[in-house]
Formats: structure tokens, sequence, C-alpha cells
């Protein structure tokens, strides 16, 4: 339903350990009726054509902005971590931190693991866009590839932040270095929908040629 939005009573909900930007608060709307012409149901055959509004794609398209949050939050807390590295040491030793093989070896996992994972989503998304774009009869295994590339990869960011959180030591957890809002960020960023373990029960099902019951696949 499409309201006015000075209908709404924004509430001030999100006092959140992070993501606080967003700004994500509750809203109310007490008596109001809403005309029929401003409502749709999502899973109604699109008055407008090409890929953007096949109702299939309405939730790959979606949680693509989504992923596209939690990669850039994984790609700040590497880049972050590399600067911290060659200033920082440890309450132990004062050897800079981007000179002990065990922080080398954190990074360069790290960075392998968003890359592999950004490059799924993009390959995926782009392959499922293309076939809606094609109008393919039936893109089923492109829709679950791209569905699967983005939960995959807020997981996999999850790792990738608490990776170098880790290497980083007590260093991390002071507010005056921005990795440990990159680790605030990303574990409330997981809680998301897109992010949801369902949604590899719901893929395996689609690999294995059955159909989820829940939307979007």
């Amino acid at each position: 339903m499409w309201v006015p939005a000075a209908a709404a009573t924004i509430k001030d909900t999100w006092s959140v350990i992070g993501m606080r930007g967003t700004g994500s608060q509750d809203f109310i709307v007490d008596d109001l009726i809403v005309p029929e012409d401003h409502t749709h149901f999502a899973g109604d055959p699109p008055v407008e054509k090409g890929p953007l509004y096949q109702p299939r794609g309405l939730f790959m398209n979606l949680f693509a902005t989504v992923v596209a949050n939690s990669l850039g939050i994984a790609r700040a807390a590497i880049d972050d971590f590399v600067l911290l590295a060659t200033q920082e040491g440890s309450t132990q030793s004062p050897t800079p931190l981007r000179e002990r093989g065990f922080v080398q070896s954190r990074v360069a996992e790290a960075e392998a693991i968003l890359n592999a994972s950004r490059a799924y989503v993009i390959d995926a998304l782009g392959r499922a866009w293309a076939a809606q774009y094609a109008q393919v009869a039936d893109p089923t295994h492109e829709i679950a590839q791209a569905r699967l590339a983005t939960t995959h990869a807020m997981h996999e960011t999850v790792r990738v932040v608490d990776l170098v959180f880790r290497a980083a030591g007590t260093n991390a957890i002071y507010t005056r270095n921005p990795l440990e809002r990159h680790f605030r960020d990303i574990h409330v960023a997981i809680q998301h929908n897109a992010g949801f373990p369902i949604h590899y029960e719901s893929a395996g099902k689609v690999l294995m040629g059955l159909r989820p019951s829940e939307p979007g696949w």
C-alpha cells in the first residue's frame, strides 16, 4: 500500500549496535483508508515490461543492494586493517603487525574470500539479469544461483571482517580504530533477511529439482 509520508508517525526505535546510519526507525499509520489504485501485490503480473519488473526477480534485485553493502563493509575492513597494521604493534611487541607472518596470512585469506565471493555475486547476478532480459521461459536456475551467491557472500563477509578483527588484537576494540565499527556493522548486516540461512535450504531444493514454498524462487 502506498500512503503519503506525512500520514505516518515515526517511532524512534533504531537504537542498535551497528548499521546505525540507516536510521531504520519503525513507523505507525492509524485510521487511514488507502484507495485500491494505491495498492498492489508483488506477485501480480508486471504492468511494465523488461527484466527489472519480473516478479520472480524481486527479491534477487532487492537483495543485490544488501549484499553490496556487506561486500563494501568487508572491503573497508581489510583496507583499514592494512593501514592499521603499518602503524601499530601489540601490547607484547612493538613490531608492526604487518611484519608478522600470522597477520600476513590472515590478510591474504580475507582478500581471497572477499574477492571470490564478490566474483560469484557479479557472475550469478549478471547471468540472471541476462536470462530475464532475454525473456528465458524458465530462469529458475539463474535466479537460484543469484540468490545463493547473495546469501553465501553475506556470510563470507562476516568471516572476512572477523579474520582481520582478530588479527588486529586489542587494537580492534578501541573506538578510535574503524575496525570496531566494521565489526558491529557486519554483524548487524548479516541479520537481514537476505542473509537468512533458510536460503541455503531453498537453493538446495532448486538444485535438486524441487521448488521452495517461499516467494522469489
